[in-house]
This record gives C-alpha cells, structure tokens and sequence, in this order.
C-alpha cells in the first residue's frame, strides 16, 4: 500500500462528464443525427480511432484479397491462349508485367505505407490500372472474339467494391475511373459490334453499380457495429468510473483527499495479522498547533485550505516507504508506515514536521511560531504492548500528549 493520492482533480472529476459527451456523439451517430448517411464519416477523433483500432486487419484483408485477385487475373492467360493465340505474346506482357508485376510490387508498399488513407488509394490505383491495362490489350489485339472481354470489364470495379472492399470514397473514384475508360472503350470500338456494346455496357453498368452499392452498404454496416461496441465500452467506462467515485467517497476525507477513518478501520481489520506479522509496523498522530486560534484568524475558507496543504505535506513526508495518510478526526491526522525502522520513523516524524513549517503559513496566534505548525508522536508496534489497532492508536496519542506538553512544535517517538 503506497501513499495515498489525492483525490482527482478537475481532469479526473469531469471525466465521467467527458464519456457522457462522448457516448451521446456515438448514439447520434447511430440514430443517424449529426453525419449523413451517405458521407461514411466520424468526427475527426472518433474517425481517426476507428481507422486506427482496424489498422492491422485492414492491412491484412487488403494484402491476402490483393494476392488472390492479381493470382486469379494471372489466369486470363489461360483464356487468352484460346481466344488470342497470335496475341499471346502481347497479352503476357501487359497481363503479367503491367498488372501482375506492378501489383507485387505496390502490394509491399500497401503494407508498410504509414497511413490507412495512402494504402487505400494505392488499392485504388491497382483496380485503375487493371482496368486500363485490359483496356489497352482491347485496343491493340487483332483477334475478333477479343471484343468479348469488354463483357468481363464490369468485373475489374466488382473486385475493388467487394473483394477489396474500399473505403466508400476511393471504391466510388475506382467505379466512375473504370466507367470513363469502359466508355472510351465503347468509343473505339469497330463498326458492327452494337449489339455487343450494348450488351457489355448494361453488364458494366449493373456489375459496377450494384457493387458499389453492396460496398457502401458493408462500410455503413461496418461502422454501425464499431459505433455500438464504441457505446458499450463507454457506458462500461462510465460505470467504472461511477463505482471508482462512490469507493474514493466511501473511503477519502472529502476536504483533504486523503483516507478517511472508517477505511483505515476496515483495512487495518482485513490486513492486522499480515502487518503484525514483520516487525515495521508504525502510527504517527499529527495534530495541528492552536489550529482553533488559526481558524478563528483566518476564517473557514483559508482553514480548510489550510488543513488541505498540511495533507499534501504529510503525503510528502511519508517519503519512498509504504504507507498512508488519514484524517483522523477535525485538526488530526494519523500516518501509518509498513516496513520502517525506529531509525525511518524519527526521520519521517521529523520531515513531516519540517514540510509543514516550510508551508510558511502565518499564524500570529500560535505561542509556537509564527507560522503555522504540527506536533507529533509516533510509536513502533510491538507485540507484547499492542494486541489491536485501538492500542497502537492510544499509544501514539500519548506521544502526541507528550509532544504537546513539551512545547509543541516538536515530535515524541517510541
């Protein structure tokens, strides 16, 4: 058990208040209010840890459906050696070394690329390319039934909408990109083919939009189930955060922050027999001079303030040994130490006196000094005197008694 903190300052306190704010953002987001449907994005920080938290999975699905598209476009060749003999030659070198080529060499990139936006659109590029690719094997074949790969195009935006599944945005550049080429495509081609035109152009036309829309569709569903698993998590934190304020109540002194006397009598009954056990067991009482006198000087506002900084310099004089501070009761404070030596304890009594004086609070009242001051009695638990808590505590009291009676100001250890 270290030394007590304080209890939370305005950070820590409006932190229940923070995660209210943030689950109220996160259920507008769900109920549909503040972002439209259609736009796919956070807030900034909500969006930038929502793509930071898929960060690693993303990566992965991106790389493995890459590796399996451009192994499965590598197969065209298969077709190409029946439909486009003479063109064979031509058709290795774009497919291979234009597509499936770049492709392994982008895909690196992909995975190591610093930010998810970056590895997006280099997917994106990859789709793009593809297409164009494809486009120009079209163009420059000189076989007939080569015009029947313009009914196959409609596949290239299907594998960035579904099987890379894109972020919306770089899947509608990748779709309107392909549809501008699929329609220069159309552009060029022979006399004659109308009716194959046609046909290619209603199956790209419904293969891409369909996708598209299957694609928006998963990324809105996707980000529907991270904003629910978001509002879980925070109403958990919420009633987390709840309980951790009721336990500091229940157990800190409300003005000083430091431990109250109900949880020093509950923790010393759960943990007598392992304290008592070693020898290093301590009390210190720490009562503060003519406190009465300083607080009828002053006023209650700078007695209270006043009572706050003699327990922060009680935490502090605590030093690097395990222990904790507790309001006792008014003007008195009670310190316990584990594991210190007679030696430890007169060093701690004395610092804790010396860390209140150097607070230079003025106490023109005091018959002490003139600013304002503690005394101090501490004892050593020993198991032939002290058989409880209550024992150890009257012990100390009476070298505070003694303390007292020698001038104040001044520390009694035994």
């Amino acid at each position: 058990m270290r030394s007590q903190k304080r209890l939370p300052g305005a950070g820590e306190a409006t932190m229940p208040a923070a995660l209210a704010a943030e689950r109220g953002v996160v259920e507008g987001l769900i109920d549909g209010r503040g972002a439209s449907r259609w736009r796919l994005m956070f807030p900034d920080a909500l969006e930038t840890r929502y793509v930071e938290e898929a960060r690693v999975s993303r990566t992965r699905g991106l790389l493995y459906s890459g590796i399996f598209a451009f192994v499965m476009y590598a197969t065209f060749l298969i077709s190409d050696t029946i439909h486009r003999s003479e063109d064979l030659a031509l058709a290795a070198m774009l497919r291979l070394g234009c597509v499936c080529v770049v492709a392994m060499l982008v895909l690196p990139l992909v995975q190591r690329a610093p930010s998810m936006r970056l590895k997006e659109w280099l997917m994106t590029a990859l789709v793009i390319n593809t297409m164009l690719v494809s486009a120009i094997l079209l163009q420059l074949s000189r076989t007939e039934l080569s015009h029947v790969d313009t009914l196959l195009f409609g596949f290239f935006p299907m594998v960035g909408n579904i099987l890379f599944r894109l972020r919306f945005l770089q899947a509608l550049t990748a779709s309107l990109t392909c549809t501008l080429i699929m329609a220069g495509v159309i552009a060029l081609e022979p006399a004659g083919q109308e009716g194959l035109e046609l046909l290619a152009m209603v199956i790209f036309a419904s293969t891409t939009g369909l996708s598209l829309l299957a694609n928006h569709q998963l990324e809105y569903n996707q980000r529907q189930v991270w904003l629910l698993r978001q509002r879980e998590r925070l109403l958990l934190e919420e009633k987390r955060a709840a309980g951790q304020r009721l336990t500091r109540e229940a157990n800190c002194d409300a003005l000083t922050g430091v431990y109250n006397r109900r949880h020093l009598e509950r923790d010393l009954a759960q943990r007598w027999a392992d304290l008592t056990r070693e020898d290093g067991l301590a009390i210190l009482m720490v009562d503060v001079d003519h406190f009465k006198a300083y607080n009828d000087h002053h006023g209650h506002v700078e007695g209270d303030h006043c009572l706050q900084q003699v327990a922060g310099a009680l935490q502090a004089g605590i030093g690097p040994q395990p222990g904790m501070v507790v309001r006792y009761g008014g003007e008195e404070f009670l310190v316990l130490l584990e594991s210190v030596t007679e030696r430890q304890l007169r060093a701690c009594a004395e610092r804790i006196r010396r860390k209140v004086r150097a607070l230079k609070l003025i106490h023109p009242d005091s018959s002490v000094a003139k600013v304002l001051t503690v005394s101090v009695g501490a004892v050593s638990y020993k198991a032939e005197q002290h058989t409880n808590l209550t024992d150890l505590v009257r012990a100390a009291d009476a070298a505070l008694y003694d303390a007292k009676h020698q001038g104040r100001d001044c520390c009694i250890v035994r």
